[in-house]
């Protein structure tokens, strides 16, 4: 590394150092995470509330009954397939929030978890309008408490995703600036002769 390289280096590892109170990465100390990154701690934190909020939204989902209010209170045919939809999505968001308990540093699993939770959370305020309206008032309150509830904690995870995919991005930058320094001194290297 040329002497420049080194004294940027050192002053954004000191810089860091300032700004981040917790311990360095043990599995790669050499690559610092901006101050803002939570720690895979606190995503499965958040996690573990997403999921807990989402594993109540099943007594509610079998509380309701859309093919009645189709039946009997002339309700589209339409909210029998979200709550279908919704029971389906339910899965895949405790499936794919399990997945990134497991690898916290996966920007691509994140963004997979929330846009389940986010078209989870769609289909699930069209079907608490539904139950507000054929439905009982209480499984309607209780819907409305867990999507507002779900919607504070989705906002501090699509947080960690915005910085994760800015670590990202530096770490992606930092390596291909190596990159392209070592290209530059393997091309700067005379090339070796073979005896005869």
């Amino acid at each position: 590394m040329s002497r420049v390289a080194v004294a940027v280096f050192s002053t954004t590892l000191a810089v860091h150092a300032q700004q981040t109170p917790a311990p360095a990465d043990v599995k790669n100390p050499t690559i610092p995470k901006p101050a803002g990154l939570e720690s895979a701690w606190t995503l499965r934190t958040i996690l573990d509330e997403l999921m807990k909020d989402n594993e109540k939204l099943e007594p509610l989902l079998a509380q309701m009954n859309p093919q009645e209010w189709v039946t009997k209170k002339g309700a589209s045919e339409v909210y029998v397939q979200q709550w279908q939809i919704a029971h389906t999505q339910l899965n895949e968001v405790l499936a794919a929030s399990k997945l990134l308990a497991q690898k916290t540093e996966s920007l691509p699993l994140a963004l997979d978890d929330y846009f389940r939770l986010e078209a989870l959370e769609v289909t699930s305020r069209s079907l608490e309008e539904a139950v507000t309206h054929y439905g009982d008032r209480f499984t309607a309150d209780q819907l409305n408490g867990l999507i507002a509830r779900n919607f504070s904690r989705r906002e501090r995870f699509r947080d960690y995703i915005r910085d994760l995919a800015a670590t990202s991005e530096v770490n992606f930058k930092l390596a291909d600036e190596e990159a392209q320094r070592c290209r530059g001194i393997i091309s700067r290297e005379p090339a070796k002769r073979t005896k005869k």
